[in-house]
């Protein structure tokens, strides 16, 4: 075999490394973000769901009723981004994900959940206010809002693309919130701030 050849299969198997490396390090990410979300009880067992972006194809996401707290590696499932199909387990709000990811190719996370005083603050007709938190501009500036549609429906995932072309944080009325994130970690912070503020929003 010639140098060149074998530099060929060299930087191959490199790329090969390389890309479970990444695939590794975003399922890890996206485990440690489920604990991080339990840990502050903005999600209980078997609710909430979260993503990472692998490539411009495809992303992984949690499964449906399972503890976010106790993900393994192989509990998440890799999903196209263009194509309709979600495989039998995966979370049942996969179409939201992908249509975030679909529109907005500089999303690479995706985190959905439950928070109890997001969700009080909603039944009051209001959203978190960034303001309320010094400094708050730093890490979640706005914070957009939609009615709530069935979960799980294709009007819900259009609607929630379209409330987060306006901030990286959406309150869904009733059925929760949705954050963003160049990372998992960004996306989980972002959520963990949502309902700080909507703590603060509510006690003014």
């Amino acid at each position: 075999m010639s140098s060149a050849a074998n530099r060929v299969v060299m930087n191959t198997g490199l790329k090969a490394t390389m890309m479970r490396d990444r695939m590794l390090g975003l399922r890890l990410s996206v485990i440690e973000g489920g604990r991080d979300l339990s840990e502050v009880k903005l999600i209980t067992p078997g609710e909430g769901n979260i993503s990472a972006r692998v490539d411009g194809e495809r992303f992984i996401v949690t499964p449906t009723g399972k503890d976010k707290a106790k993900l393994d590696i192989d509990d998440l499932f890799e999903i196209e981004i263009n194509s309709h199909c979600v495989p039998e387990g995966a979370s049942t709000e996969v179409g939201m994900h992908r249509a975030i990811y679909s529109k907005f190719p500089s999303v690479h996370s995706v985190v959905h959940a439950h928070p109890a005083k997001v969700l009080a603050l909603a039944e009051e007709g209001l959203a978190p206010d960034p303001s309320r938190l010094p400094n708050g501009g730093s890490v979640l500036d706005r914070v957009s809002w939609i009615d709530d549609f069935p979960p799980g429906t294709r009007s819900l995932a259009n609607e929630v693309a379209i409330g987060i072309s306006r901030a990286p944080a959406l309150v869904i009325a009733a059925h929760g919130a949705v954050t963003i994130g160049a990372t998992v970690d960004q996306a989980v912070i972002r959520m963990i701030r949502l309902e700080r503020l909507a703590l603060m929003t509510r006690g003014r």
